[in-house]
Formats: structure tokens, sequence, C-alpha cells
């Protein structure tokens, strides 16, 4: 009979420990964000007339491109940021960044501000880096624990090379 109890014990005790840690498993990243409600746009291929400006950031290692989806009189609407690994300088001075396939990063210019503000939604990462394909999530990067990398800095403001705004 005290064998049987001590088994119990084990028993409930294993119960206890275990299940926390499944529901914790299989409950999604970022827990808490809403889904997204907004269809992402598919990226534009390089080139594209709409793609207004495209640079690397040195400060977070990530190239970022920047469209005007809308039209070419509005303000840019849409932007993605994707994850270096070699950064080097043309027989020309210019920089060139070799990058991942995918973006990282995704904003869209929800209320038309010509701003791209995370905290109002706009502002979408996908963790497969592989495509607009319908597991991107919103992201916030002052939730912590969201981001996979860490918290990434905000993007710089859209602008042309003499630092006006566009």
């Amino acid at each position: 009979m005290g064998m049987q109890r001590v088994f119990a014990m084990i028993g409930v005790t294993i119960f206890l420990c275990v299940i926390p840690a499944m529901l914790e498993s299989t409950e999604p990243r970022g827990a808490g964000v809403t889904p997204a409600v907004h269809a992402l746009p598919v990226e534009p291929d390089e080139f594209d007339r709409r793609e207004v400006d495209a640079y690397y950031d040195w400060r977070n290692n990530m190239f970022f491109r920047v469209f005007k989806l809308a039209s070419q009189e509005s303000r840019p609407d849409f932007m993605t940021a994707r994850r270096t690994y070699k950064v080097l300088v043309n027989q020309y001075g210019y920089e060139v960044a070799i990058t991942f396939a995918h973006p990282l990063f995704y904003w869209v210019d929800l209320d038309g501000n010509g701003e791209f503000e995370p905290g109002k939604g706009e502002m979408w990462i996908d963790v497969e880096e592989d495509g607009v394909n319908g597991n991107e999530r919103l992201y916030d990067p002052m939730a912590p624990g969201e981001g996979p990398r860490g918290p990434v800095p905000m993007p710089p403001a859209p602008g042309d090379r003499s630092g006006k705004p566009l």
C-alpha cells in the first residue's frame, strides 16, 4: 500500500510537470499578438519601377527596399528588410549586399500617413523567410521575446539621398 502511494505521487508530479510544458510548446510564438488581418502584398521584383529606394543599413545588417505600390505620386506605402550575409564593395566603389532570398520583415502603411508604425499593426515578421504565403504574423519590436533574433531597430525614414523625405 505504501509503494502504491509513492508511485501515485510520482505520477501526479510527472503529470503536473509535463502538462504545462506540453501546453507551452503547443502555444504559437507571439501569442497575444493579433493575427494579421491585412493581406501582405508580394514584394515586387528587383528593378521594378515601383521601388523608390533600396539601401543597406550596416547598423542592423539588413537590406531595405521601399516601394510606392499605390501610385508614383503617393507616399511610400510598402517596405521590406532582408538579412544580409555578405557586403562587398564593387569595382566602382558601391556597396553590394548579398542577401537572403526572402525578406524577414515587411511594413505596410495602412493609414496612408507615409510612416511605417509597428505599434499600429503595420509591421510583420516572416520567421521562416519563405516569402508571402500566409505564415507571416504581426510583429511588435517592443514585445518581450517576440523576435527570434532579438529586437530590431526601427528602419530609417524613407528619403532620397539628400536627406529630404520623399
